[in-house]
């Protein structure tokens, strides 16, 4: 359905910080935030370089051991997710060059090397919502488009 779609970070409604293996993710709308693991994450990255879904599957594909029809439904599952959380959002004209500014390495994300592929083992998106209440409290809110931590002018 997404296949040829690309997609960006809903910024600044979303805020997020990649670690070894996991990458945590904040919707300061809703209060949410989510926990991507390391396949994930790998996915998430390449839509953030401005990869395609078809794009992302095919190196998702090559970099894990498995069926490629099954990686591909998988990975489109979890973009299915992504839009519906509202963390990812369609790549625009407007957003091409935002997207063209995200410093990506030569394959885009941080994909093991061809020779050391592992089992592909379907992406997990963990929604975590017991901190609700304290991230639509928190003063984070309180910025201009850039994004935390620049506050907006007169606040």
């Amino acid at each position: 359905m997404h296949s040829g779609m690309r997609f960006r970070i809903n910024k600044p409604k979303v805020i997020l910080e990649s670690f070894e293996d996991e990458v945590v993710i904040v919707n300061l709308d809703s209060g949410n935030y989510f926990s991507l693991d390391r396949i994930g994450g790998q996915i998430f990255d390449l839509l953030e370089c401005g990869a395609s879904v078809m794009e992302t599957a095919k190196a998702i594909s090559s970099s894990y051991m498995g069926n490629q029809d099954h990686i591909r439904k998988e990975v489109s599952a979890l973009v299915d997710r992504l839009i519906c959380e509202e963390l990812i959002v369609p790549l625009t004209a407007e957003s091409e060059s935002a997207v063209a500014a995200v410093p990506c390495d030569s394959n885009g994300s941080k994909l093991p090397p061809a020779n050391d592929r592992g089992p592909f083992e379907p992406p997990v998106l963990q929604k975590y919502t017991d901190m609700q209440e304290l991230l639509l409290l928190d003063p984070i809110h309180d910025v201009d488009d850039a994004g935390w931590p620049n506050k907006t002018k007169g606040g």
